[in-house]
């Protein structure tokens, strides 16, 4: 088959055309990425703001210099099909992570500046293409929620086959727990008392906000009725009394506000002549019998 000046003119219309809407695209990228910079603030706010607008006009792009490339007329449906086939066989794992990657964004899945874990990866969610996304790292070797360093990216199609934690949409805080021991001998309503009341300084000033977040979450979503207020609860064991302290934390500040008040609490029971933290113990009730030989060699 040979290629006639014609064809040859065909397709370099559209490879300018199909240059042209890039260029366009750009343009506008940069023109409402800049206006967007302007009027935002907020460093999260801006970078999901960013990352929308990238998505919906790389889509845009996208289907134009498609429009642009596929035959007319009664072909066209021809072509979209062995399209659709060649990139399903060519690539199932591009075309599982660019649906996956809609998924997130239109199911509204995670948003940039979510505390995720999706897998093994734990970690804020910096920036979603319709690829990849892409996290400060949280935990590993670092036993707390406290970056790594590290920046993680993970194919989208990850959301297809592993469960996708998120530590803080819809409401920002989570639930956390201190649990101390105590003696019986201790006065353990004073412990109690010591431990209800610091669990509150840290909750008072950011009650009322979960408490507004949370009823919302309830009014959107069947699940049961609970308290935001610090909660204390009792356990006896066979060797100490356990007191749990059960209270509300911003989802990305846990390990500060867990540090500050097991600090808090230790100073206050060493203070207190009353209150002993317990430790595990181990008493030797025997020694097995031992023989020396004592005889000259």
């Amino acid at each position: 088959m040979q290629v006639t000046s014609l064809d040859l003119a065909d397709i370099a219309l559209k490879l300018f055309l199909s240059l042209g809407v890039v260029v366009i695209i750009l343009i506008v990228y940069r023109a409402i990425r800049n206006a967007i910079k302007r009027r935002v603030e907020d460093a999260t706010r801006l970078q999901s703001m960013r990352v929308a607008v990238r998505n919906v006009l790389a889509i845009t792009g996208f289907l134009i210099i498609a429009i642009i490339w596929l035959p007319r007329g009664n072909n066209l449906i021809t072509a979209l099909g062995i399209l659709g086939a060649g990139l399903a066989i060519a690539s199932q794992e591009m075309v599982g992570s660019l649906v996956a990657g809609l998924n997130i964004w239109l199911g509204n899945i995670y948003r940039v500046g979510d505390r995720v874990r999706i897998g093994d990866v734990v970690g804020d969610v910096m920036d979603i293409n319709l690829l990849r996304t892409t996290v400060m790292e949280v935990g590993d070797w670092v036993k707390a929620d406290q970056y790594t360093g590290r920046v993680v990216t993970v194919a989208n199609r990850q959301v297809w086959v592993n469960s996708v934690y998120n530590f803080t949409q819809h409401w920002g805080y989570l639930w956390d727990e201190i649990t101390l021991p105590i003696t019986y001998e201790s006065d353990w309503q004073r412990a109690s008392e010591i431990m209800l009341e610091n669990g509150e300084t840290y909750t008072t000033e950011l009650q009322a906000d979960a408490e507004a977040r949370l009823s919302k979450l309830l009014d959107r979503y069947p699940i049961k009725d609970t308290k935001v207020e610090s909660t204390l609860y009792l356990a006896m064991t066979d060797n100490w009394i356990e007191l749990t302290l059960r209270f509300v934390v911003d989802a990305q500040e846990r390990r500060g506000v867990k540090g500050r008040l097991h600090q808090e609490l230790l100073q206050y029971f060493q203070e207190d002549e009353n209150i002993t933290v317990a430790s595990t113990t181990i008493e030797i009730v025997g020694f097995p019998t031992i023989q020396v030989d004592q005889r000259n060699k």
